[in-house]
C-alpha cells in the first residue's frame, strides 16, 4: 500500500472549482468537494444575525513530492495563510507494510502537532457541539451535512426514510484536542447508544489557522 496525505481545504463558496483545477495542473489527480457552514465567530457575522458563513470543502490526495508546491500555491495564489480566505490541512495516510517475521504488519506512526477531530452527530446539533467545543478552548469549525447508513432505519411505506446527519471538523492543536475531544464526548452524551460518535486524526500540516497568524505577526518586522 503506498503512503500520502489527504488534504482537506476549506475556502468560501465559489472557489474551490478553481482550486481544484489548479491542484491538478501541478499534479494531482482527483479531488471531492463538500458544501459546509463555518462556525468562526464574528462580531460583525452576530450584529448582523448571521453566525454561520458558507464554504467548499475540497477533500483532494495530492503525492508526497507535490505537496510542497501545492502548499505554496495555496499561500500565494489563494493567500491562505491571510484571515478569511481559508485553511488548509494534511492527513497522512497509514502504511501498511507486510512483515512476516513479526505480526504480518506494521503501521507507520506519526508525529502531529495538530488534531482534526470529527463529530458526526443528528442533524441540527453541531452548533450547540461548536459552542461546546468553543467553551473548552476551540477556535473555530466546518459543519457538513450527510446521512447515515448501515443503521436502523425509520420505515413509512413505501419510503425509506434515512437519518440526517451533521459531522463537525475541528483543527486543534495537539495539547487542547484531548480537552476539546472530552467536552465533546460528555456534554453530548454520545455514551447513549445513537447518539453519535468521535473520533481524531493526526494532521501533520496546518495554513491559515489562527495560531499560524498571530505567529507571523508576532515574528514580522
Amino acid at each position: 500500500m503506498t503512503s500520502g496525505s489527504v488534504h482537506f481545504i476549506i475556502v468560501n463558496r465559489g472557489k474551490a472549482n478553481g482550486l481544484l483545477r489548479r491542484a491538478q495542473e501541478i499534479g494531482a489527480k482527483r479531488g471531492t468537494i463538500f458544501l459546509g457552514e463555518g462556525t468562526m465567530s464574528s462580531r460583525w457575522l452576530e450584529l448582523l444575525g448571521v453566525n454561520q458563513s458558507q464554504k467548499e470543502v475540497l477533500l483532494i490526495a495530492v503525492p508526497d513530492e507535490v505537496t510542497e508546491r501545492f502548499y505554496t500555491m495555496l499561500k500565494k495564489e489563494f493567500n491562505l495563510h491571510k484571515k478569511y480566505q481559508g485553511i488548509a490541512f494534511s492527513v497522512p495516510y497509514r502504511t501498511i507494510i507486510k512483515d512476516t517475521d513479526k505480526r504480518g504488519e506494521a503501521v507507520q506512526d506519526y508525529k502531529a502537532n495538530h488534531i482534526c477531530l470529527m463529530t458526526v452527530l443528528e442533524r441540527g446539533l453541531a452548533g450547540e457541539c461548536m459552542r461546546i467545543a468553543r467553551g473548552a478552548g476551540a477556535r473555530g469549525g466546518t459543519i457538513l451535512n450527510a446521512h447515515g447508513a448501515g443503521v436502523p432505519q425509520d420505515f413509512y411505506f413505501p419510503l425509506v426514510i434515512e437519518p440526517q446527519k451533521e459531522i463537525l471538523m475541528i483543527v486543534a492543536p495537539r495539547e487542547n484536542a484531548p480537552k476539546i475531544r472530552d467536552a465533546i464526548f460528555e456534554n453530548m452524551r454520545l455514551e447513549r447508544k445513537g447518539a453519535g460518535i468521535i473520533f481524531a486524526l493526526p494532521v501533520t500540516r496546518t495554513l491559515g489557522l489562527y495560531e499560524e497568524r498571530q505567529q507571523e505577526r508576532t515574528v514580522s518586522p
